[in-house]
């Protein structure tokens, strides 16, 4: 049952234990600064609905649970740390505002309280909420932001390809002894021993040489295909286990005619029969394909490697007193950042804090994402992919060189009619049917004609609407001018705004664990990220609060030294 805090204070609390002398020093200290700012920003109200409305024991207060496994992350700890920490350290006992009798969580209650997060998508509440508190209490400035991405691995192993398929042949038979027994019999024995000795531990059968390595695969994946083909159609067939076998088989497999599928004499599965199957090549094999049977959410990148992708943006207006993360989300590492630019524009829009001005590296930077930016109001700032030419530049200056359509000044929102070169406006705008980055500008005759740029202007003349006409591709118009502005040397100046974020993603790797996570699987890896940017925020707010307040930077206490 839902309850909130009671906000009422106790006499009983460690603040009012300490001598004057250090109590002063305890105000001084970061652990003040996040029960008064931090702790408060936390609205219980908004896990309301994770909770029964009137039935069950009430809740431990969601402040005091939210506020461990942010420090837990503010301080890069495990579990066991983190309540160890909460039982007999005097600064987290004030920072969360607890007596020494209140100082105890159980181990269940901070699992439980993670579970209920991630059914309720609770990680996201709790970063958007709290982060848009911050970035409101500390007057932040959300009209510039920078954009990247950052690789990260779950709690798995590297497997090779051999591993992968013993692994989750290994977690099927496993879970069919527990939950199946009676089917487990039908398991051939020869079968098993490849995978598990009696007492249910893995064998070796993946550690193997290069030219054993192969042949072993090659047996693998007929194992595969005969657990997959005997226990179709069974209860067996509902364990996740099983759904596990089945998109191993159809994402590494060719099944049908492909080669004859019978074992050799010297296999180590002779005598138990062929079955249709071939391996598939590993250029054939997709990069969203299984991973680790342990995460199935992981992907492959050829660039950086299995794991997942966290997408990070972050304030970054040079009066800000600090830069706030505004929004960080998992991607998969076989996709491409170019989906992710405007979607990301969108969830910001809807905070209310879309920025003016993105910065981002070139893969978010395509002509379509920079167009369909725009049209939310947001001007992103990326290198053009492919080679660039200082002949732009050079043209550009030129006078006599020839006009094109990124010489016309062109709202994409058709808000305002587009210009000339010459300061002429349109008289009509039309799109494309199905393709609104193509547009076609109507000028009026008499004004043409008697236009200077004439001779080197690209708009012709249409002889059944007496008009003149250009035809333009949004899309091409928007590169072509970012190219000159690249060949003007003027960019480079403004883009080097974007580089501090490669220290954002180094920080929450380094000092918050984000790089090698201690849990596994998405809706895991999902919570852990959204906490981990929301105390980075929590940590930045409260710095930035100590040195306000005391004018120097507060680095006179370890723990305080541990938060810059």
């Amino acid at each position: 049952m839902f309850r909130e805090r009671n906000p009422q204070g106790s006499l009983f609390q460690s603040a009012f234990l300490f001598p004057e002398a250090k109590f002063r020093r305890l105000e001084k200290s970061w652990a003040d600064m996040f029960q008064t700012r931090a702790l408060p920003f936390i609205d219980e109200n908004c896990f309301a609905d994770m909770y029964c409305e009137d039935n069950g024991r009430p809740n431990r207060a969601v402040q005091t649970v939210l506020g461990v496994l942010l420090l837990k992350d503010m301080f890069n700890l495990t579990d066991e740390e983190a309540l160890e920490n909460l039982e007999f350290n005097l600064l987290w006992h004030h920072a969360l505002r607890l007596t020494l009798e209140e100082a105890h969580l159980p181990q269940k209650t901070l699992h439980n309280f993670r579970r209920r997060l991630m059914t309720h998508d609770g990680g996201q509440v709790a970063f958007c909420e709290t982060t848009d508190r911050i970035l409101q209490a500390l007057g932040i400035r959300t009209g510039r932001q920078r954009l990247d991405s950052t690789h990260i691995m779950s709690n798995i192993a590297t497997l090779t390809r051999l591993g992968l398929f013993c692994e989750t042949i290994r977690l099927f038979l496993r879970a069919l002894r527990r939950r199946h027994p009676e089917l487990s019999r039908l398991v051939s024995e020869g079968l098993v021993r490849r995978y598990l000795k009696e007492e249910g531990e893995p064998t070796s059968y993946e550690d193997a040489r290069s030219g054993d390595g192969r042949r072993r695969l090659s047996v693998c994946a007929r194992d595969l295909y005969r657990l997959v083909d005997r226990f179709r159609g069974t209860a067996a067939a509902r364990l996740e286990e099983y759904r596990l076998l089945e998109r191993l088989l159809r994402e590494q497999c060719h099944v049908g005619r492909h080669g004859d599928g019978r074992p050799r004499d010297d296999d180590d599965d002779a005598g138990e029969g062929k079955v249709p199957i071939a391996l598939k090549s590993p250029k054939e094999v997709r990069p969203d394909s299984l991973q680790s049977p342990y995460d199935p959410e992981v992907t492959y990148s050829g660039h950086k490697g299995k794991g997942y992708e966290v997408q990070v943006a972050e304030t970054c207006d040079r009066e800000n007193p600090t830069q706030i993360i505004t929004h960080v989300e998992v991607t998969p590492s076989s996709g491409s950042d170019a989906e992710v630019a405007v979607p990301l524009i969108d969830t910001l829009a809807e905070r209310d804090i879309e920025p003016d001005e993105l910065f981002a590296d070139t893969l978010y930077g395509s002509g379509r994402n920079a167009i369909e930016a725009e049209l939310w109001g947001t001007e992103l700032v990326s290198p053009v992919a492919g080679p660039g030419t200082d002949k732009t530049g050079e043209a550009e200056n030129d006078a006599t060189r020839d006009l094109t359509a990124a010489d016309f000044q062109i709202d994409v929102t058709a808000d305002k009619p587009a210009v000339c070169p010459a300061g002429h406006e349109t008289v009509e705008e039309y799109e494309e049917h199905g393709a609104p980055e193509r547009v076609e500008l109507r000028f009026a005759r008499e004004v043409c004609e008697a236009c200077s740029l004439r001779p080197r202007c690209p708009v012709k003349f249409s002889h059944e609407l007496g008009i003149y006409v250009l035809e333009a591709d949004l899309i091409k118009v928007n590169i072509e001018r970012r190219r000159r502005a690249e060949a003007s040397g003027e960019f480079r100046k403004r883009y080097a705004v974007r580089a501090g974020i490669e220290g954002t993603n180094s920080e929450l790797k380094r000092a918050h664990g984000l790089g090698r996570l201690r849990v596994r699987g998405g809706r895991r890896v999902r919570l852990a990220v959204y906490l981990k940017a929301l105390a980075c925020n929590i940590k930045r707010m409260v710095r930035a609060l100590l040195e306000a307040k005391f004018r120097r930077p507060c680095v006179e206490q370890a723990p305080v030294a541990a938060l810059v």
